[in-house]
């Protein structure tokens, strides 16, 4: 972490606006662990005393938390209020699981639309680092990293879009995006194109962003989860129509029993 230097003024204020600050545009993230008082104080050339009432100040605010064992946590405030609910629900409900991807539908859309407007090149860098990972796990055949990396490579290009409430919504959902992303690739996986068709979408989504055409980022975001929602709703009718059919063959096998 880079920390701006502090000057004499306000000590304790002006450093729980820098640590704020860092927070809103997404350099710390939700759950991670700040440095040591001793660490902090040596970034910001200020006491440990200015370091600890400025954590206090930012406690207060309900940003940062102290976990049992030491250490102090930025907060997941948003992130647990509004997935803890969700989270079950989308294991077995199919409508909870379609809503989740029209939201998605919409928030990346947008994301992918600013992000190649006003991604830099670290920003570049990142997100190609991502689909590369992507397609790392994809090889390795394991959902959970897999998924877990998918959605690495969205909250890049929200972290690239420099939209500081499209990245804290982004964030604050991560549970769930992962929870979505795993369970759709479960089913989409079924079919033997269904990787190649993410991978290729994923690029398509990158090209455009690495590319500055945010028009096109937008498209092929709205494609990548439109395909993604189609695929799902199809498998659910089968899944339907599967089962009256072995309910109407368990009647009758049970009626000739008879």
């Amino acid at each position: 972490m880079n920390f701006k230097k502090i000057s004499q003024q306000k000590i304790s204020e002006s450093i729980a606006s820098e640590i704020e600050q860092q927070l809103v545009d997404g350099v710390i993230k939700p759950g991670e662990r700040l440095p040591s008082e001793r660490d902090l104080a040596h970034e910001f050339q200020v006491s440990r005393p200015s370091i600890r009432e400025a954590i206090q100040l930012l406690k207060s605010r309900n940003l940062l938390s102290t976990r049992p064992g030491g250490g102090t946590y930025a907060r997941e405030v948003l992130g647990d209020s509004m997935t803890g609910s969700l989270d079950d629900l989308l294991v077995d409900n199919v409508e909870i699981a379609q809503d989740m991807l029209e939201f998605r539908h919409a928030l990346e859309g947008v994301s992918a639309f600013y992000a190649a407007k006003r991604a830099t090149e670290a920003d570049k860098q990142i997100i190609q680092l991502r689909f590369e990972q992507v397609c790392n796990k994809q090889e390795q055949s394991n959902a959970q990293e897999e998924a877990m990396a998918d959605v690495d490579f969205h909250l890049a290009i929200a972290e690239a879009s420099h939209n500081v409430v499209l990245l804290h919504v982004m964030r604050s959902l991560f549970k769930l995006l992962h929870k979505s992303v795993e369970l759709s690739f479960g089913k989409l996986y079924l079919k033997d194109s269904g990787r190649k068709i993410i991978r290729e979408q994923h690029k398509a989504i990158m090209d455009a962003i690495l590319s500055g055409d945010a028009e096109l980022a937008k498209e092929e975001s709205y494609s990548h989860i439109s395909y993604v929602k189609e695929t799902l709703e199809q498998f659910s009718r089968e899944e339907k129509r599967s089962r009256k059919s072995q309910e109407r063959l368990e009647k009758i096998t049970r009626e000739l029993r008879h």
